[in-house]
């Protein structure tokens, strides 16, 4: 994507530097365009030297410079796909709001037709300003999109809002407002079930599996990403990805009362959860102690969450699941697909511990029509991208009759 980071005079603009090289790393182009306030928290050359791209705008030893005086905001203009200011201060919210320009970065936010993306960053009083929410307002109703600020300590000493979102965050924001939508998958609601799900033996040891979950927090950016709305169901210990609605869980029944929570309302699942198939019969309520003769546990089944939600299911929904196997991997893809009436089955070779918790991985669809080309090897973003692609083709095949 190709990306004007505009960059004003706020204390936060050192995190710029950071989210600019973040966004390269990420394979974006990134040009930065500095105001004259800016350039007095950060240098030119910090900046390109991150993005390896020129900078534009204000430079401490020249003032504001510009190559082409003439046309070099409408060049910027046309080039971004994306223009993101970070830090947003309220000079800058105000002058966008108004429709003024008066340097090179508030020209080119007239002029760009590219998405507009705001961070914005200030003392808590001027945050709440009347004036403040007001510009948010109507550049909200230019269809631009805020990265709300947080709480914390701020640069003046005082503690409450305004302080810069996470500089992952904005550049989460960014690619979901720089990403393309899908006409098949926009503003539809997507269930995600992700992450391993744990069954107490005690208070101290837990029955689980070795998945991360990171698989299908990819697809969940990945169908947030495309214009979906995603309603995730996670277990495990990682983090919920930003601007997606997501409900905590532990056991395989919470994850089961979530799901059947949200079913009704969704579009479809995406069952990418690694959910144990048992769970000890009695927990203990206290920690279990060492015996010293033979130890039996008794287990019992958890509830089989794809069933139920497939055997409720409406003509319109649609219900992806994910197989995890060690041998035989298409066969068992295949009864599974059959017995509990799914659409699709993505289905993962964990024999000799892949797939969970490394980054490359292969998936290989089986459907009605039997087993599809494979996905992959990718790493698991690219992948997660790459499925939804391949979903959102059946989607549209199924819906025009083909």
């Amino acid at each position: 994507m190709r990306i004007i980071l505009g960059i004003t005079g706020g204390v936060a603009a050192y995190k710029s530097a950071e989210l600019a090289r973040l966004l390269a790393n990420q394979g974006h182009r990134v040009r930065c365009i500095l105001t004259e306030a800016g350039a007095r928290f950060i240098t030119p050359l910090t900046l390109t030297s991150l993005t390896g791209e020129p900078c534009y705008g204000a430079n401490p030893d020249q003032g504001e410079w510009r190559a082409n005086p003439s046309i070099e905001h409408i060049e910027l203009a046309r080039w971004a796909e994306l223009v993101a200011v970070v830090p947003a201060t309220a000079n800058i919210l105000g002058k966008a709001a108004n429709g003024l320009a008066n340097d090179l970065l508030s020209t080119v936010l007239l002029a760009t037709r590219a998405p507009v993306l705001w961070a914005p960053a200030m003392n808590t009083g001027m945050w709440e300003h009347p004036a403040v929410q007001a510009n948010l307002a109507r550049l909200r109703s230019f269809g631009h999109a805020v990265v709300e600020p947080g709480e914390g300590v701020l640069a003046c000493g005082e503690e409450g809002s305004g302080k810069l979102a996470e500089v992952a965050s904005i550049a989460e924001a960014i690619q979901v407002h720089g990403t393309p939508k899908l006409r098949t998958l926009k503003d539809r609601l997507v269930l995600i079930t992700s992450g391993p799900t744990r069954e107490d033996l005690d208070p101290v040891r837990t029955f689980t599996n070795h998945s991360t979950g990171a698989m299908g927090i990819e697809l969940a950016r990945a169908f947030r990403d495309v214009g979906a709305k995603v309603q995730l169901v996670l277990g495990g210990d990682l983090p919920a990805p930003w601007g997606v609605e997501t409900v905590r869980v532990r056991s395989a029944q919470q994850m089961l009362e979530a799901c059947e929570a949200h079913w009704a309302d969704s579009d479809g699942v995406v069952a990418a959860a690694a959910v144990a198939d048992q769970r000890p019969e009695t927990p203990s309520s206290e920690k279990v102690k060492k015996g010293d003769g033979a130890e039996t546990m008794v287990l019992v089944r958890t509830p089989d969450i794809l069933a139920r939600l497939s055997a409720v299911r409406r003509a319109d929904q649609w219900v992806v699941g994910f197989a995890a196997e060690s041998e035989r991997h298409l066969e068992h893809a295949s009864a599974k697909l059959k017995q509990k009436k799914l659409d699709a089955v993505l289905v993962n070779d964990v024999q000799g511990g892949r797939a969970f918790g490394i980054q490359v991985n292969t998936l290989t669809p089986v459907t009605a029509q039997g087993p599809q080309p494979p996905i992959g090897p990718l790493p698991k973003d690219q992948l997660a991208h790459a499925v939804v692609q391949w979903w959102a083709l059946r989607l549209e095949a199924r819906e025009s009759g083909q």
